[in-house]
């Protein structure tokens, strides 16, 4: 389990940016966890894997505390963290260097790093970018190759930073699709730190972060009404509702309607797919 106990964070000479998150994550479980920018979500994924550590409660990584030195190469084999941005995170030269980077420091065999490199490859669809080099690459295609060389490590938990940030329409949900895919075949644990709506989709529960603190929690039918109700701007929402209607024929035309689509529409329908009568009239 990955586990946060009150946990708060400042950076040295700036106010807290973290103050009191607790959240538990289980090997299987998806947890997304949203909010603007500046509410302390990049900051909580760094404590998440050690990189920093809480000025006040605990991070532990199936009860490893992240302040353990001596426990630190463990604790970055468990929790895999993929970075907001690519360029932090290249540092092979081709693209098949860098994805076998991590299983290379694993220890393991030629023969399953070369594997593991294969399965990654076929499984983002990135088997032409195989020999290219990293710094070459599309902004786009740098954000799917640190997602896939990071599952390629197989981490009992990963931690996703806004990695679909930078791909378009088609690619973010080939990428969402490709760790979904991997997620089940591993068990892993996820934390996807996001906010767009198709992203979360992913996930079974939802942590909001509000000026560092958890403003609200609960199940991903939950989240646009909320959302609303808070103010937030959604996105994501043509992209979640395509994917909808392949899961639900007709899901489209239920939720616009006839009008142009709206969050509050989108929050009514999820709700009425959820049996809550309490989801609100669906807004124009």
């Amino acid at each position: 389990m990955l586990e946060l106990r009150d946990v708060s964070y400042a950076y040295p000479g700036s106010p807290q940016v973290v103050t009191n998150v607790s959240l538990t994550v289980e090997r299987g479980a998806r947890v997304a966890v949203m909010g603007e920018n500046g509410s302390g979500k990049t900051t909580l994924a760094h404590l998440m894997c050690g990189l920093l550590q809480p000025v006040t409660g605990e991070v532990l990584v199936d009860g490893i505390p992240t302040g353990d030195a001596a426990s630190i190469h463990e604790i970055r084999r468990r929790v895999g963290l993929v970075f907001q941005d690519p360029d932090d995170q290249l540092i092979e030269n081709t693209v098949e260097r860098e994805i076998g980077f991590g299983p290379r420091n694993l220890g393991l065999a030629p023969a399953e790093v070369e594997s593991r490199v294969d399965r990654a490859l076929e499984v983002f669809g990135i088997q032409d970018l195989r020999g290219r080099s990293c710094h070459l690459l599309s902004a786009g295609e740098k954000q799917t190759v640190t997602v896939a060389s990071v599952l390629a490590m197989e981490p009992d938990y990963v931690v996703l930073d806004e990695s679909t940030s930078l791909l378009d329409g088609e690619a973010r949900l080939r990428l969402i699709s490709a760790v979904e895919r991997l997620l089940t075949e591993t068990g892993a644990g996820l934390v996807l730190i996001s906010m767009r709506l198709e992203d979360v989709w992913l996930c079974d529960r939802v942590l909001f972060l509000k000026g560092g603190s958890v403003a609200f929690t609960g199940g991903k039918e939950d989240i646009p009404r909320r959302l609303l109700d808070d103010g937030v701007p959604l996105t994501g929402l043509p992209l979640l509702l395509g994917r909808l209607d392949g899961i639900v024929p007709g899901f489209a035309g239920r939720v616009a309607s006839g009008r142009v689509l709206s969050a509050g529409s989108l929050a009514a329908a999820l709700s009425g797919m959820s049996g809550n009568p309490k989801g609100g009239a669906a807004c124009p």
